[in-house]
């Protein structure tokens, strides 16, 4: 169930989201961008690199190149600062994805969409309720992207 603690004043996890809009963009990745992507995303991990305790989101485009990265000792802070600095330079989101280093959350899928990003891919497992919400909002979400491989969850169009 998707109910919180009414001590908190909601409800229900739906009632302390923003309502987020689904991505117009109707980009479409293919496999080996994806898995490109993934095979790099660790030699762009500076501070991880020096303290092997870090997260890191990047942003990467149709082509499987990562554009931007950032770290954190947070994964919701990592993909904050990604976005935040997409936003800072005016960089177009509609046609490239997320890679995050850690297992994708409801509110990861729900900052990728309303960062107006198509899809977001995961080196770990998606919850339940980031699976859910991604089919709901025609995000695609891939995760256990690793050793060469990894699954889809939803938005099954957003890979080739």
């Amino acid at each position: 169930s998707d109910v919180c603690s009414s001590d908190l004043g909601v409800d229900s996890i739906a009632e302390a989201m923003r309502p987020v809009e689904r991505p117009e963009s109707h980009a479409a990745f293919e496999a080996e961008a994806i898995l490109r992507a993934v095979e790099s995303f660790p030699a762009h991990q500076v501070l991880n690199h020096v303290s092997g305790a870090t997260h890191a989101a990047a942003f990467v485009d149709a082509a499987g190149r990562i554009v931007a990265l950032r770290e954190d000792v947070g994964r919701h802070n990592a993909l904050d600062k990604l976005i935040g600095a997409l936003f800072r330079d005016g960089m177009p989101t509609a046609h490239g994805f997320v890679v995050v280093s850690s297992r994708c959350s409801y509110e990861m899928v729900h900052k990728t969409a309303a960062a107006g990003i198509p899809a977001i891919v995961s080196v770990s497992a998606p919850t339940g309720l980031a699976v859910d919400l991604a089919l709901r909002l025609g995000i695609g979400l891939a995760a256990f992207a690793r050793d060469g491989r990894f699954t889809v969850y939803a938005g099954d169009k957003r890979f080739e």
